[in-house]
């Protein structure tokens, strides 16, 4: 892992030089303070400045290394497993508690002790990292809805929602681990409305270059995104009835072209 040394005044004066060297929150590293400053004799003979050692911190790596040590029923979780890749194609019904709600089914004692037990296993987690943040749970619809409030939604969201898909992903398994396919529960993990105002924007570039598509009448790519982005704009582009979607790439270079129903003017000529 690599280190980076920073000098100031104080210890804080280093550790700022380091956030802003680093481009990066104090939350986010690891410090180490090797020398304390001193002032010296009428501060100036032996005056020495503080020095410290920083380091990244990987807290993707952080939250899937505490699903170790999580215990549900009595078992302890061995799965380590990566975060899953979702198919490119929009399923015929949405599944995202933002997407697909059911309003009129009265929700179960069950529901409700799976809510809690999910509540209790994202503090867990968190107090593992360890992250100083409260969990809340609620039901939306047929979904558990845990949000997480503190001063660290930064560290909790992560690079693109990385951290957030993480922790999702680990209570996820954790709830749904003895539950046969079919009557999984859905947990959503979110901080800040972080996941309502992704969508927010993701539908807004998708309407964008869906109308740049019919404009012109030639194919839109749009940049690479994870797959449950590329969900969420095929979802939204469905509903378009002038233009259709497809992904291309492989892993984190993937993305979506958007196509015009409608062939260009010379091509029409042509037949």
């Amino acid at each position: 892992m690599s280190y980076y040394e920073f000098t100031g005044k104080t210890v804080k004066e280093a550790v700022a030089k380091a956030c802003q060297e680093l481009d990066t929150d104090e939350t986010l590293l690891e410090i180490e303070v090797l020398e304390e400053s001193a002032r010296g004799f009428l501060g100036i003979v032996g005056q020495r400045d503080a020095r410290v050692r920083v380091t990244k911190r990987n807290i993707l790596k952080e939250v899937v290394e505490a699903d170790e040590e999580i215990f549900f029923e009595g078992e302890a979780i061995e799965e380590t497993s990566p975060l899953p890749i979702e198919p490119d194609e929009a399923p015929e019904e949405p599944e995202t508690a933002y997407e697909a709600i059911d309003q009129e089914a009265a929700p179960s004692a069950a529901t409700f002790e799976a809510m809690e037990e999910a509540r209790t296993v994202l503090q867990g987690i968190l107090q593992r990292m360890p992250i100083e943040a409260e969990v809340h749970a609620s039901l939306q619809g047929n979904a558990i809805y845990l949000d997480m409030k503190g001063d660290v939604s930064g560290i909790l969201i992560g690079k693109k929602g990385q951290t957030l898909d993480a922790l999702q992903f680990l209570v996820n398994k954790i709830i749904n681990k003895n539950n046969p396919p079919g009557s999984k529960i859905e947990i959503i993990v979110d901080t800040e409305n972080y996941r309502v105002r992704k969508t927010e924007n993701l539908r807004e570039m998708a309407l964008k270059m869906s109308e740049k598509a019919k404009k012109t009448l030639k194919p839109v790519s749009l940049v690479p995104m994870p797959p449950n982005e590329r969900r969420i704009v095929h979802l939204i582009l469905a509903e378009e009835r002038e233009v259709y979607t497809k992904s291309y790439g492989e892993g984190p270079l993937r993305r979506i072209i958007v196509y015009p129903r409608r062939a260009p003017l010379s091509k029409r000529r042509r037949r």
